[in-house]
């Protein structure tokens, strides 16, 4: 029958079970002096090693493995940092092994610990990067199915503009061809090029208007369901969200009147 080894659950634990002496004797020392150093510490198990964590940011880790003892600050970048003082010793970019019965000088423990929390500190400092607006900007979408067929609410699409467009528009329903629909009372002018043609499915267009220091993105996908047709009004690139709710608006109303 197959058996596993548990994992010590605290510092105690661990240190209980460590079978050489002097390894238990020098990472005890070790122990002690972390307190002293990490008074405000957290004593814990991190991967499967003692260790000190500093509102939740781990500093140190220590362990003891067959022949040797190990110390691991916890970050790769503390080790290098203190390069000349660690000559002699056994390092890797993770942290440092010595010999049980030759102890870690405690300046070199002190010096080790101070990097790793002035490491901490400067990117508790540092702000927050701020989040990138996505790509597609502000975006919203109104659905409706419509008592016509699919051929039908396409040809309505592309040969009566001014139905949902306003009144007086132009289309040009091929890809590179241009719309344009004029200003009226309480509405501004639009205009734009159709940039992807789908017979019958969908059109892809660029929506500019007065105002906006870049233009927005309008599709209009057409679906056949078992009564009628769906028409899917879709806006990318909005610039904000009352610009949002307003197009929102218009499209509800668009889709209403067709009903």
């Amino acid at each position: 029958m197959a058996t596993t080894t548990r994992v010590p659950q605290t510092i105690d634990a661990y240190l209980a079970a460590v079978s050489d002496p002097a390894a238990k004797k020098t990472l005890s020392a070790l122990r002690t002096q972390l307190r002293k150093l990490l008074p405000k510490a957290t004593e814990t198990i991190s991967y499967q090693m003692p260790a000190f964590k500093v509102d939740g940011n781990l500093v140190v880790g220590f362990a003891f493995f067959k022949n040797n003892c190990g110390f691991y600050p916890g970050s790769g970048s503390v080790v290098p940092a203190l390069k000349s003082e660690l000559e002699g010793y056994t390092t890797s970019k993770s942290g440092v092994t010595f010999p049980p019965d030759e102890p870690l000088p405690a300046k070199l423990v002190k010096n080790l610990v101070q990097v790793r929390l002035a490491e901490i500190a400067t990117r508790a400092k540092k702000p927050a990067a701020a989040k990138k607006a996505p790509a597609k900007g502000f975006q919203v979408g109104v659905v409706r199915t419509l008592p016509m067929s699919a051929p039908e609410l396409w040809e309505w699409i592309t040969t009566q503009p001014e139905r949902w467009l306003g009144p007086g528009a132009t289309l040009k329903a091929k890809a590179g061809g241009r719309y344009e629909a004029p200003k009226r009372r309480g509405a501004p002018g639009v205009r734009g090029e159709v940039r992807v043609v789908k017979p019958g499915q969908r059109l892809r267009m660029t929506w500019e208007t007065d105002g906006w220091k870049k233009p927005a993105t309008l599709q209009l996908t057409v679906t056949p369901k078992a009564k009628g047709a769906s028409l899917h009004v879709h806006m990318e690139k909005l610039p904000d969200a009352e610009v949002r709710e307003a197009m929102r608006e218009r499209w509800s109303k668009v889709l209403a009147r067709v009903a």
